[in-house]
């Protein structure tokens, strides 16, 4: 059965009756092929019983249709009164597409019952890192921890639709990263950036991105003889140290956003001297001013030409 309604004096039929005490999916199974005006048909007189649609995803929708529209197994629903209950997003972008022929398949489910929603147990919702790890099993927590690190200290944003090429971009730096801390963390033994090891893990990521891997290998290795007291420290690694633990309190409080950016801007300056003076004969040198100490800014970094460095480049542009 199919169902017209006139809309602007143009007559929009859809190939199918929403209505339904029976709980079921139509046509067989098999999808029904809609066109932008029965996607604004059904948003305009089936979607009196949904939560308030959200520009913001259906614009990302609407980007993504523009490019390729996903068959993704999810089925338009309606309730037995005939309202929309499901991917009202995906039909008000659809509904913004040009009428230039393009028709987009759906599956369609009837009768399902009223307010299931506020009774039933939502379903889990897919996170980035289910993402990446439905593509890729071999991608450890470690490792996409590490990965979350470098996206936030390269001031870039996690989706379900970015992250896997994300973690493709990012891989092989990140595994030969985490093998080169590997060391560190042995022989320190909990004793500094424990709380934060992703942002080590990235930013040791980025260093071999940077052909660093060497200068890094030598200011872990002063961090480890500084923490050993039967080895001689070096003035960068106990400044180094020093500034941290004293400005941040690591240890069972050292972990927070603002930590870890400190960390990585600390870290920063910490190669630049290291690429100075690779014996770590040079202090880390830096001191905070009332504002930075207050809200752990280290402003001064951002423009130092290692940081500008570390959250830009990536592997593809080494630069």
């Amino acid at each position: 059965m199919t169902k017209s309604i006139k809309i602007s004096n143009v007559e929009i039929t859809l190939p199918f009756n929403p209505i339904s005490k029976d709980y079921l999916v139509l046509n067989e199974g098999k999808p029904y092929f809609l066109t932008p005006a029965q996607a604004a048909h059904i948003i305009m007189h089936h979607n009196n019983d949904n939560r308030p649609i959200s520009k913001t995803q259906e614009n990302k929708i609407r980007k993504g249709i523009e490019n390729t529209f996903r068959k993704d197994g999810q089925p338009i629903t309606f309730n037995t009164n005939g309202d929309l209950t499901e991917k009202q997003h995906t039909l008000s972008a659809i509904a913004q597409m040009p009428d230039d022929g393009r028709k987009y398949p759906f599956l369609i489910a009837v009768g399902v019952e009223p307010d299931c929603f506020s009774t039933a147990v939502p379903a889990k919702s897919r996170t980035p890192k289910d993402e990446v790890q439905r593509k890729d099993p071999s991608c450890t927590a470690t490792e996409y921890s590490t990965l979350a690190a470098i996206i936030g200290r390269q001031g870039g944003t996690i989706t379900n639709y970015t992250i896997v090429s994300d973690w493709e971009l990012w891989k092989i730096k990140i595994r030969s990263a985490i093998l080169t801390c590997d060391e560190f963390w042995d022989k320190t033994r909990g004793q500094v950036f424990t709380q934060i090891k992703s942002t080590v893990h990235a930013f040791a990521a980025i260093s071999h991105v940077v052909y660093k891997e060497g200068q890094l290998r030598m200011l872990l290795d002063q961090l480890i003889d500084h923490l050993d007291p039967k080895e001689p420290s070096t003035p960068l690694a106990e400044s180094l140290y020093t500034f941290f633990i004293t400005n941040t309190g690591d240890g069972d409080h050292g972990h927070n956003k603002q930590k870890e950016k400190f960390l990585f801007k600390s870290l920063c300056i910490a190669m630049d001297r290291i690429i100075e003076n690779v014996d770590g004969d040079l202090e880390l040198g830096l001191t905070l001013d009332q504002e930075d100490k207050e809200k752990m800014l280290l402003s001064k970094v951002d423009n130092t030409e290692t940081y500008k460095k570390y959250t830009t480049v990536n592997p593809m542009s080494k630069r």
